[in-house]
């Protein structure tokens, strides 16, 4: 399914046209871009449509990339999966809390793949598969999945697994923002399955115990990195409004992943998988 044709929602924006023709040189396979205003425009050498039914039916597009501002992508995600896109990288950041919880409904309704809001995106370096804004400098082919909240800390997991000579299978943010759309008990098996990863790094954060649904997980070997340690209880913290709690303390955490995977100190011991 990642494979698939891409529509790139906001091409014809700059920063969605920058990123758009990044992906295209890496070897991404985008077939056509969505603009209400600009529709019969060429942008990137990619036609430019008025709506996403249209754009599916003439380019049997099963993926879309979202680069719009966040006041406009309630509508135009759930347009994506009323037209029949299944997999939805949103790069977009800050989507209002009520329009992200109708999101998630939809998604979860009709089985799509969401990614994001807030996210870098997913990068598959064997497939030539760059949907989002990472950095291709130091990705490099291999055996290591990096599953993560935070688009920073994986671009630093990146850099820091390339110095030690540790290339990188695929690369998943799911999204820094207060809601996320990644549906983990659904898809996260589909990503653990690829034969070509072998080691997983789950990079987590303060709020939220979304690094515990990840216990069971036994076919790879998991190693964590949870950042956030010296966090105040009670304060919120970064633009996600994340915040640890006597209910949820980011050390109580750690030490229930400790129990059954390594939980790395800092990032630089990645070095440790091997």
């Amino acid at each position: 399914m990642l494979k698939s044709k891409i529509l790139s929602c906001g091409i014809t924006g700059s920063f969605g046209y920058f990123h758009t023709n990044i992906s295209i040189k890496y070897g991404t396979n985008f077939v056509s871009g969505l603009n209400y205003k600009k529709k019969g425009f060429l942008t990137l050498n990619l036609p430019v449509f008025s709506s996403t039914l249209k754009s599916v039916k003439t380019t049997k597009c099963k993926i879309s990339i979202i680069f719009i501002p966040s006041i406009f992508c309630k509508n135009i995600i759930i347009e994506n999966i009323f037209s029949g896109i299944k997999i939805i990288i949103c790069i977009s950041e800050n989507i209002l809390i009520h329009d992200m919880l109708k999101i998630k409904f939809f998604c979860q309704k009709y089985g799509i793949l969401f990614i994001g809001p807030n996210s870098p995106g997913i990068i598959i370096p064997s497939f030539k598969i760059r949907l989002g804004i990472y950095p291709t400098k130091y990705i490099k082919k291999g055996s290591l999945l990096i599953f993560s909240r935070s688009g920073t800390l994986t671009y630093e997991a990146i850099k820091i697994s390339n110095k030690n000579k540790i290339g990188q299978s695929i690369c998943i943010g799911i999204g820094g923002d207060l809601i996320f759309g990644f549906n983990i008990k659904k898809f996260f098996p589909y990503f653990v399955n690829f034969n070509i990863t072998k080691n997983i790094l789950i990079i987590g954060e303060i709020g939220s115990e979304i690094e515990i649904s990840f216990l069971k997980y036994k076919k790879k070997k998991i190693f964590f990195y949870i950042s956030g340690i010296f966090s105040p209880l009670e304060k919120t913290m970064g633009h996600a409004g994340a915040i640890s709690s006597k209910l949820n303390d980011v050390l109580k955490k750690i030490k229930k992943v400790k129990k059954k995977f390594l939980v790395l100190n800092n990032l630089e011991n990645i070095n440790l998988i091997k």
